[in-house]
């Protein structure tokens, strides 16, 4: 189901059902259903009369006011701010300015919701509730480890007692999560929930982009294409504009915390992943972050971010001159899986809307010399996924998953039209012998997905963006059982079939993943 998007107008409809109004999409107010409820199949439901109560320039003075009391606490409690501010600045055009600067900096130019309806719930987390918060714990346990971006839980529980940061859209953001994984079905009032808290933040709040962020990855895997890469959209517009993609910014918006710092990093990081995953799950060319120079630090490990031992960052510049240390070099599980994104990426940098053979020669041995290069250069300690408590090193499992994506040369199976993550085969194929090379590696690469899935570690319980890279591999593998493999090599590979979508119910069974 896709979301209409919404323009805005000087002039609007008397009336309009609930669902719209909560979506903020214009609304034919035909009863007893308009017309996009009945598109969509939602109840359509409008409000009672309000004749007796107040005329429309009282309801409008009404919502001045309230509107100008949220301003004046948002003010007052950035005055509050009690943590240093770092003495470095961002660069912002030809000032610069400091974390309290960043603030008021771009209110005018950055997107923001239309306001929530007055009687949408916006409730407030405080630290006595968010200690007690099923959801949330539940977002922490099931999720956290995956998208590993957010403050940790026990630090996040500190900083709500603090007026630093309004972390109530992305708390609001967990809760809906947290929801899914506890009842595996989504929830409009959580959702309302989200959008409202997110629309009484100031447009150039950076908490915005994580609590976007996250709504965008739920959006998503509800089939909710138009409305995550409306979220997706703004969120990167935010950071874009904050500069989230500088060293300086995470040590500016940190105020003095290192966990803070941290955090910062790692929104960014994550924000450039899922904006990747976003491109290669929907086969687009619609990859915002793909061309942005990035100076910000590498994330550390998960147990240091989550201890608050903040080690001192190593840089991208690091990570991309690392064959020539004299020493191995380790760096983060989360740095790993920065660098296999950007070998991704640069295969659909490389990759034009109509394939020839000479892009798909081109973007094959460009994209097998990047892949092998990432697998040559990963020291021992990061080469097992398994770690030695039995437990798996999800972000490493995620990166060997990506590297490990079959670029398909074999032969179109009809049954893949079923897959929304099968992608047509470019109209000229490539030369013979480059296809039997690739060939052997694309099997060389399913093979390694196999081993990853088969690790023995139950439930199965990855990222829900695991899908797609599974689901590449498995249709790679079923057209080499049409066209290719016979006896016993066919009968070991439809049990590999069978395992792979085991796999993929167990994911979708948690979020409706496609």
């Amino acid at each position: 189901m896709e979301r209409l998007v919404s323009t805005r107008v000087n002039t609007r409809s008397s009336l309009a059902c609930l669902e719209c109004r909560t979506k903020h999409v214009k609304c034919d107010a035909k009863q007893p259903r308009c017309g996009r409820c009945l598109a969509y199949d939602k109840a359509c439901q409008y409000t009672a009369s309000r004749r007796g109560g107040l005329d429309r320039a009282a309801l409008t003075e009404r919502r001045r006011r309230l509107a100008n009391k949220a301003d004046g606490q948002s003010d007052k409690s950035m005055a509050e701010i009690s943590l240093p501010i770092s003495a470095e600045g961002v660069t912002l055009g030809d000032e610069a300015v400091t974390g309290a600067d960043c603030m008021e900096v771009f209110d005018a130019s950055l997107p923001v919701l239309t306001p929530v309806p007055e009687n949408c719930e916006t409730p407030n987390f405080s630290h006595g509730s968010l200690i007690d918060d099923a959801l949330v714990k539940s977002y922490y346990t099931n999720f956290h480890h995956l998208h590993p971006f957010a403050p940790p839980y026990k630090h996040l529980v500190q900083l709500s007692q603090t007026s630093t940061f309004n972390f109530n859209p992305l708390i609001a953001s967990m809760r809906l999560i947290g929801h899914i994984y506890d009842t595996h079905q989504w929830s409009e009032s959580l959702s309302r929930a989200v959008e409202a808290q997110i629309s009484q933040l100031k447009p150039s709040d950076a908490v915005q982009v994580q609590a976007r962020l996250l709504y965008s990855i739920a959006l998503f895997w509800y089939t909710f294409k138009a409305e995550a890469k409306e979220q997706m959209d703004a969120a990167i517009d935010v950071a874009m504009k904050l500069e989230m993609h500088k060293k300086e910014f995470a040590a500016t918006w940190g105020f003095g915390d290192p966990i803070m710092v941290e955090c910062w990093r790692r929104t960014w990081w994550m924000l450039f992943i899922v904006d990747a995953s976003y491109a290669g799950t929907l086969g687009t060319m619609n990859f915002k972050t793909l061309h942005v120079e990035p100076t910000a630090e590498l994330p550390c490990e998960d147990a240091y971010y989550e201890s608050g031992m903040i080690p001192i960052p190593k840089t991208l510049q690091d990570f991309d001159s690392r064959e020539f240390d004299s020493e191995d070099v380790v760096f983060s599980s989360f740095a790993y899986l920065i660098g296999a994104t950007r070998c991704a990426a640069q295969v659909i940098c490389m990759s034009p809307k109509r394939a020839t053979r000479e892009h798909s020669e081109a973007i094959i041995q460009s994209a097998d010399s990047a892949f092998d290069a990432w697998l040559l250069l990963l020291p021992k300690d990061k080469k097992p996924v398994l770690k030695a408590d039995g437990t798996i090193d999800e972000l490493m499992f995620q990166a060997h998953l990506l590297i490990h994506v079959p670029l398909s040369d074999l032969r179109f199976n009809p049954v893949e039209k079923v897959s929304s993550c099968a992608r047509e085969p470019p109209a000229d194929t490539p030369k013979p012998d480059l296809i039997n090379v690739h060939t052997t590696r694309i099997l060389k690469s399913v093979n390694a997905q196999i081993q990853l899935l088969a690790l023995p570690v139950r439930p199965f319980h990855h990222t829900p963006f695991t899908t797609c890279m599974v689901s590449e591999g498995t249709l790679a593998l079923l057209s080499a059982c049409t066209y290719m493999l016979k006896d016993q090599a066919l009968a070991v590979a439809r049990d590999q079939i069978r395992l792979t979508i085991g796999c993929l119910k167990a994911v979708g069974s948690e979020f409706d993943a496609e």
